[in-house]
């Protein structure tokens, strides 16, 4: 078990906020809703490149064909660690998947 960094815990207290503003929101993003995921690897480039795996593991691909697209998909982003190693470690596993 690692320590809370009250930095941190309070930078993703910020991101929820903004998620759950914007789905209330009737005006910005309409039709569309936020989701998010939060991992601590506590700052620990193993617990990083595992969570990434795991990630990597739950994506369910969405194919489209044709022209129209009614369907909704899955957007994936990673929002990386404060720290330079663990976002690099992170970086270089999604990367391989075309996530950026």
């Amino acid at each position: 078990m690692c320590s809370i960094n009250h930095r941190e815990l309070r930078l993703s207290h910020a991101m929820v906020f903004a998620i759950e503003e914007i789905n209330n929101s009737t005006e910005l993003l309409p039709g569309i809703k936020l989701g998010y995921q939060i991992h601590d690897s506590c700052a620990a480039v193993s617990i990083a490149v595992h969570v990434a795996f795991q990630l990597l593991n739950t994506l369910d691909p969405v194919f489209v064909t044709g022209d129209n697209c009614s369907q909704s998909g899955m957007v994936m982003a990673v929002v990386g660690e404060s720290g330079s190693t663990p976002s690099i470690s992170i970086s270089r596993v999604i990367g391989s998947f075309d996530i950026h």
